[in-house]
């Protein structure tokens, strides 16, 4: 996979600000139906490197880092830690992060908010900041047949399909149903244009996941909640090592897969919905939880031109706003 021209610690004040920017707009996509941390993390030129970095974990990370607690102040210990630091991306991952938790203190509540009032012109911005970025996946697509053109159709089918099975299944308290979900939601949520609670609730265990949050306390909770961590763990493990192998053996194919996801993930955020008939799936406060609701609702036509005005303001910021960013990323990339 290509190396990434940032460096590893120590980063220069420009690059720490990259990547806390990229990780908050990560966090920010987790956020919005239809869009996932993956299609930000691809359309900003991150996707190969974060599976790289999260696919080079290993027990010597873990022995390395325990030897640094019992015995740091040795040399060669702490030698051998700054060398697996580098080896696992470890300051991309922390700034990384650090942008992440800020978009989760920062934005959660004013996208649930924008969501909740404006859901026309909230998904009209994130379409319009989107569309300018595609150019950065298609860019990684270095062979152009049609063979590799045609994994754009099952790259978009995967992203609308589970939308219409939403609801219909009722699940199952059983912790082995438990660790198997776990495992599929997590892999779903790496890639771009998938959201792994949209999977969570084909299967039927999107609100037993949060009943039993309400009552963790519980043992039947804790053990329930233990085989989906588990499980969860393990998916991110196995799942991106098979993406890290699809790249490196099939670069083409699976960066046109991931492309059709992004385009499939234009139909969740279509502005106009019939939001009556979306599906009402409540959360752990008792609110009713908007961008399931978005993602199941009917697409629909705005009903006049004043209706689509709003939103079309916000399409054109959106792209605007996507053109800037690809800008800034350019000129990060020739430094």
């Amino acid at each position: 996979m290509k190396e990434s021209n940032l460096s590893v610690m120590p980063l220069t004040k420009k690059e720490i600000l990259f990547c806390i920017l990229n990780g908050f707009l990560i966090g920010i996509a987790n956020l919005i139906p239809g869009v996932s941390g993956g299609t930000f993390a691809l359309i900003l030129g991150l996707y190969d490197r974060l599976i790289t970095a999260i696919t080079s974990l290993n027990l010597e990370t873990i022995k390395v880092s325990l030897s640094l607690l019992v015995g740091f102040w040795k040399e060669d210990v702490r030698s051998s830690f700054a060398k697996e630091m580098k080896r696992i991306d470890f300051w991309f991952l922390v700034f990384l992060g650090i942008g992440l938790l800020l978009s989760v203190i920062s934005g959660a509540k004013l996208i649930q908010f924008l969501l909740q009032n404006h859901p026309e012109a909230t998904l009209a911005l994130f379409i319009g900041l989107i569309i300018p970025s595609l150019v950065v996946p298609y860019k990684l697509i270095e062979k152009h047949s049609l063979v590799v053109w045609l994994f754009l159709i099952p790259g978009i089918l995967l992203t609308i399909v589970p939308s219409f099975f939403m609801g219909e299944n009722s699940g199952s308290e059983n912790p082995l149903f438990a660790f198997v979900t776990g495992v599929i939601a997590i892999s779903a949520m790496i890639l771009p244009g998938i959201s792994g609670s949209y999977i969570m609730l084909v299967l039927g265990e999107y609100q037993i996941v949060i009943g039993k949050l309400s009552t963790i306390l519980e043992p039947s909770s804790i053990l329930f909640l233990a085989a989906f961590g588990i499980g969860c763990l393990l998916g991110l493990l196995i799942f991106t090592h098979i993406v890290k192998w699809l790249f490196v053996k099939y670069k083409s194919h699976t960066m046109t897969f991931l492309l059709g996801l992004i385009l499939g993930s234009f139909f969740i955020l279509w502005p106009f919905k019939d939001y009556a008939n979306g599906q009402t799936v409540v959360g752990r406060s008792g609110e009713v939880k908007r961008d399931i609701q978005i993602a199941t609702a009917k697409n629909i036509l705005p009903k006049d031109f004043a209706e689509a005005q709003i939103p079309l303001a916000a399409l054109v910021f959106g792209l605007a706003l996507g053109m800037g960013l690809n800008r800034l990323e350019s000129l990060q990339e020739k430094e």
